[in-house]
């Protein structure tokens, strides 16, 4: 299934469309699409800084290249995080942490009840520490706006407030 890519600003919701599409439109389907200006902005090299962040229960192995790919078409991804709950039996090397590691994204094995604030806290270290300007979610349709407005809130408690878009990834139809 395609991916569907939903931008949130800091100041304003803005809605993208189906992966292929440019964000921020809204495009008929069977149009040409046009390439987005952060693709242009990545072939000069000046990219925005993109990270991704995935719960390992919404979004599985057939899910992390597409998110990955989807990702790249808004900028320079510079980290890839997907948090797996503590007790599943998950090891670095089980088929999972093969082909995660194979794709570059890192393992965060937390408690099941502590992966929202795992989460946000790693959001936050990612846009303070490494600049990242684009989260990107991969989470249960219920969980993107609570945790959202969770990054949200704590970008804006911090002076002077940080400046940062949040991206939604998510199955098609």
């Amino acid at each position: 299934k395609p991916f569907r890519l939903i931008s949130f600003q800091p100041e304003r919701p803005k809605r993208g469309a189906d992966l292929g599409f440019q964000l921020g439109t809204k495009r008929a389907v069977g149009r040409q699409p046009r390439q987005p200006k952060s693709a242009m902005d990545l072939m000069s090299g000046s990219g925005k800084k993109c990270a991704l962040l995935m719960d390992s229960d919404a979004h599985g192995p057939s899910h992390w290249s597409p998110a990955l790919t989807a990702v790249r078409s808004e900028g320079v991804l510079v980290a890839a995080n997907i948090f797996i709950a503590a007790g599943t039996g998950y090891t670095d090397d089980s088929d999972w942490g093969k082909k995660l590691a194979s794709l570059g994204i890192q393992t965060k094995v937390v408690p099941a009840a502590e992966a929202s604030i795992e989460l946000c806290a790693e959001a936050m270290r990612l846009v303070v520490e490494d600049k990242v300007e684009v989260i990107a979610l991969a989470v249960k349709d219920g969980d993107f706006q609570f945790l959202a407005d969770k990054i949200r809130q704590c970008g804006q408690a911090v002076r002077p407030p940080l400046k940062f878009s949040i991206m939604e990834i998510g199955l098609s139809g």
